[in-house]
């Protein structure tokens, strides 16, 4: 029976990889972690959400952004670089070119059939790991369910569904009616 070998990916290794790769691929801690390109209906949620959030944010000191931007969460022992499906950042936020090196207030992953492991357990740890004060995992199908950070770690989640109206625990005015993003 012949072994199977962990193989360890640098960082520098999954830029060369990442700039090559047809797809979505993000790096943790020395391991890629790759996904397909979205769907239609993912693409539409993502809009729709980022759509109500720009507008929210429009004047404001923070911006919302897409997964065309990577934010790199380090520390001295690890590293993580995702592209989030929608983030919003304030102008505290540290860049390293294009990409930011602090953590989002509030993410938002709309999760795909094939990869639903990725936002409901790996994400959530690190993102808990890194601060994130909202990770608000997105089912296409009509729901959000929200984490928040008290006392540096996510409590017990609230679900939202099509028909309620999401609030945000970060911005506390921020609301969206969500019969208007699953329709």
């Amino acid at each position: 029976m012949e072994s199977i070998r962990n193989v360890f990916i640098t960082p520098k290794q999954f830029e060369e990889i990442q700039s090559k790769y047809d797809g979505v691929c993000e790096y943790l801690n020395g391991e890629i972690l790759f996904s397909s390109r979205t769907s239609k209906l993912h693409n539409r949620v993502v809009r729709k959400i980022l759509s109500k959030l720009d507008t929210y944010f429009d004047g404001s000191k923070c911006e919302p952004f897409s997964e065309q931007i990577e934010v790199i969460f380090k520390n001295e022992n690890e590293q993580y670089n995702f592209l989030p499906d929608i983030f919003v950042m304030c102008e505290d936020a540290k860049t390293l070119g294009e990409s930011f090196v602090s953590s989002p207030k509030i993410v938002f992953e709309v999760v795909s059939e094939n990869y639903s492991d990725n936002d409901y357990f790996i994400k959530a740890r690190i993102y808990q790991k890194f601060q994130v004060l909202e990770y608000n995992i997105v089912e296409p199908t009509g729901s959000i369910t929200q984490y928040s950070l008290v006392n540096g770690a996510y409590g017990t989640p609230k679900v939202f569904s099509n028909k309620d109206t999401y609030k945000s625990t970060v911005f506390t005015d921020l609301a969206i009616n969500l019969e208007n993003i699953f329709n």
